[in-house]
């Protein structure tokens, strides 16, 4: 039970999480009306969800890799 969720649990939110990285990076835009605070919030925000996939990925495969001994 443990490999089922330390293993394929964190993959699975860390696709979600670079998921919603990459929309929110995907669709940022300088238009008028947008501030420099809002567009750096945006950006810091995605370099998060992608740095944080990222971290749990690493958990995932560091898990799989215990379980394999």
């Amino acid at each position: 039970m443990g490999y089922e969720f330390h293993v394929h649990g964190l993959w699975i939110l860390g696709a979600i999480s670079f998921f919603l990285g990459t929309l929110i990076a995907g669709n940022l835009q300088w238009v008028e009306g947008t501030t420099n605070a809002s567009f750096v919030l945006s950006v810091v925000i995605a370099f998060l969800f992608i740095l944080f996939a990222g971290a749990l990925w690493i958990s995932a495969a560091v898990n799989a890799r215990v379980e394999q001994r």
